[in-house]
């Protein structure tokens, strides 16, 4: 048998009430078993939520800290994946497009529209820039984390929303997000980076996950016949580029790097941030070749010591002038085989330079990737 029985409410904008009915030192269901008309549970109450948070509206946790037993589930509490009290933004969806919300979590289908209705291709009334917006969080970073005030008047923000997957079939996807710009060819993007469809996606963390593998794949679709060029852009042009570039970038910044010159070296040294990746085989192939002209050295520098070696003992055991000459004459053809192969290792360590380490050359086994860069 409950002890004592207390109802808490919380009123929306329409000053409809819901009530909670909270029981203090035994159980609730035998009370509301004898008493329902006192204690009746008002099951229905307003989806649309107040603009501003009622002071009666119950929290759980602060029921529970008291010693109090909710019986059923609060009103607008979340619980159970229950409505919550929703104390989002006012976003404006663009006249003449569609679009729907739940609380936070909005679906925008409009023109390109980065920011607000003065911002994209949408508000020259591009055609052909279809997009679909899919954002939860609305400027949720602002306010040191709290959030807008409810009701406050918002529109996109790709800085301070706090997830987005943006799909659009003509936008700047690098500008909008505020991407380094890497490319800067007027044919692929110009200044501005990237023009044309894209899909961006930004949120606090973003996981790519593959059970049996993930590719990452630039360039044309292989077997794909639309006209003599294969596949098109989505603007209908030619891809330039046979095997258009993957950038991994971190931190946002490909900005060059200078230090300072010190004690072991000398003047300033400028060092790019965005580099080329190494290609495994070629490097492995290229040390391998490496060493071995390092091994031609050392065998041509251990010749040359046996040489040497046996001309200074001719020379310091032989008291005999005639002897002496006869060990200078030889030298030259001893000394012949060591600049042979000399001329030989310079030979190979020029040819290893073209192969594999000359930017110039780009030789068939060329360490560096043109095609994928990391920072």
């Amino acid at each position: 048998m409950a002890k004592r029985t207390k109802i808490y409410s919380c009123n929306d904008a329409s000053s409809q009430q819901s009530d909670v009915i909270v029981t203090e030192g035994g159980e609730s269901e035998t009370t509301i078993a004898e008493d329902k008309t006192r204690y009746e549970v008002k099951k229905s109450f307003s989806v649309t939520p107040p603009r501003i948070r009622n002071p009666s509206c119950i929290v759980v946790s602060e029921l529970i800290e008291e010693g109090k037993t909710p019986n059923i589930v609060p009103p607008l509490s979340g619980l159970f994946n229950t409505p919550v009290l929703d104390e989002s933004p006012d976003f404006q969806f663009p006249d003449g497009h569609g679009g729907i919300n739940h609380g936070d979590a909005y679906i925008t289908m409009c023109s390109d529209m980065p920011a607000d209705i003065l911002s994209g291709f949408g508000r020259a009334g591009a055609k052909k820039a279809t997009t679909i917006d899919i954002v939860v969080g609305r400027m949720a970073s602002v306010n040191e984390g709290k959030g807008p005030d409810p009701g406050d008047k918002v529109g996109n923000s790709f800085s301070a929303d706090a997830a987005r997957i943006y799909v659009s079939q003509l936008t700047k996807v690098d500008k909008n997000f505020g991407l380094a710009i890497t490319d800067k060819n007027p044919m692929t993007g110009g200044p501005k980076g990237h023009v044309g469809a894209a899909i961006g996606l930004k949120a606090d963390a973003i996981r790519i996950i593959g059970r049996e593998g993930i590719k990452i794949v630039t360039g044309k679709a292989q077997g794909v016949k639309l006209g003599p060029d294969g596949e098109l852009n989505s603007r209908g042009g030619k891809i330039k580029k046979p095997a258009p570039p993957i950038e991994l970038i971190a931190g946002n910044n490909i900005e060059p790097r200078t230090y300072p010159g010190g004690k072991f070296r000398k003047g300033k040294t400028t060092v790019n941030t965005l580099q080329p990746i190494v290609l495994g085989e070629n490097t492995r192939d290229c040390i391998q070749d490496l060493g071995k002209i390092v091994d031609e050295l050392a065998s041509t520098v251990f010749n040359m010591a046996l040489l040497q070696q046996t001309v200074n003992t001719a020379l310091g055991i032989t008291p005999l002038a005639h002897h002496a000459a006869a060990v200078g004459a030889a030298a030259p053809i001893n000394l012949q085989a060591v600049i042979s192969s000399l001329h030989s290792i310079r030979a190979n360590k020029l040819t290893w330079e073209m192969n594999y380490v000359n930017p110039e050359c780009r030789g068939f086994k060329y360490i560096c990737s043109e095609n994928i860069k990391a920072t």
